[in-house]
């Protein structure tokens, strides 16, 4: 780490238990049927989604806990991150996760693994929905409500055209009718 920084290990903490320690012990300890998949496609699916869903993860605690002084997300971060997996969806560190153990849950034959990755969603959706996003909103204002309204809460936008989260007082080109119907809330 450059600069004076130093690593930081308790926000690596929440995604290690959670997408790791979890499901290696729920897996191993409560072995169930698997994960309905036909098992050649199981494994290479299994592999693809985890190791997306790390690599979204691990930039967004790079980006919003190691790179800022917010110490577990108790606190604001000190700006607004919109680049990286962030241009893609709002909440890439719990899509990551959730991604991670999806991923999981095709690669342990305990479906025990698939509920674990469905309770994780439900509690990072509603955290997201009732605590993160008005905070943010509450934080950076106008620069959030864009962004919000530019970039999807969890899954990616396919469709073309779609607007990214323009510079503050930039003008989008679109009308308020379309920009009501491209705005994707949680």
């Amino acid at each position: 780490m450059s600069r004076g920084r130093t690593l930081r290990a308790g926000p690596l903490a929440v995604p290690l238990v959670v997408a790791g320690v979890v499901p290696t012990l729920l897996g191993l300890g409560l072995p169930g049927p698997a994960v309905p998949l036909p098992g050649a496609a199981a494994l290479p699916a299994g592999i693809v989604l985890v190791l997306l869903g790390a690599w979204m993860t691990a930039f967004a605690v790079d980006r919003v806990y190691l790179r800022q002084s917010t110490p577990l997300g108790d606190l604001p971060p000190d700006h607004l991150v919109t680049d990286g997996w962030y241009r893609v969806v709002r909440n890439p560190m719990a899509a990551g996760m959730t991604l991670v153990l999806v991923g999981e849950a095709l690669l342990w034959p305990a479906s025990s693994v698939a509920v674990w990755a469905a309770v994780v969603f439900t509690v990072s959706y509603i955290a997201a929905v009732r605590v993160e996003e008005p905070s943010l909103l509450a934080t950076f204002g106008e620069e959030y409500a864009r962004y919000r309204r530019s970039v999807p809460s969890w899954l990616p936008s396919l469709r073309t055209g779609r607007t990214r989260a323009p510079a503050s007082g930039a003008r989008t080109g679109t009308s308020a009718n379309d920009s009501a119907a491209n705005e994707v809330r949680p």
